[in-house]
């Protein structure tokens, strides 16, 4: 399965004027078995309430969860102390990440995501456990011409 970083949602979502649209829109209108963070689709929801308000926010949340050809990946086993929380975030920002891409990271590897997209290739690639690929690069890769 290929996870979505919130860059590519954004564009879809919210900043459709952006010229990346198109292939934003190929990749997320496709049949491809497709998910996001949980992490992401709150970052996403953030940005949503800055350009179009809390009650909108609401909507793409509940749309996320809904849609068949989308999957939110939650954590499987979440810490059961602070402690250990703190621990596993500290080990991902020890691969070089911020602490919202290690969140990202945790929660791809945790559910064996094999290819991650993102226009923040640099942020990830070589430090997770996952093909990391543009949007662009994913399409020419796996999309049949």
């Amino acid at each position: 399965m290929m996870s979505l970083d919130t860059d590519v949602l954004a564009i879809y979502f919210i900043y459709q004027w952006d010229p990346r649209f198109n292939i934003a829109k190929k990749i997320i209108e496709s049949r491809i078995a497709k998910c996001t963070t949980i992490y992401n689709v709150l970052e996403l929801c953030g940005l949503m309430a800055i350009a179009q308000g809390h009650l909108k926010s609401l909507e793409l949340f509940k749309l996320l969860h809904k849609r068949r050809d989308f999957k939110v990946l939650y954590w499987k086993r979440f810490p059961k102390s602070q402690e250990e929380f703190v621990s596993i975030v500290m080990k991902y920002i020890s691969r070089d990440l911020s602490v919202g891409d290690a969140m990202v990271s945790w929660l791809i590897e945790e559910n064996n995501v094999k290819t991650f997209i993102t226009y923040n290739v640099k942020h990830f690639k070589g430090k997770i456990l996952a093909e990391v690929l543009t949007p662009e690069e994913y399409v020419e890769k796996y999309f049949k011409h």
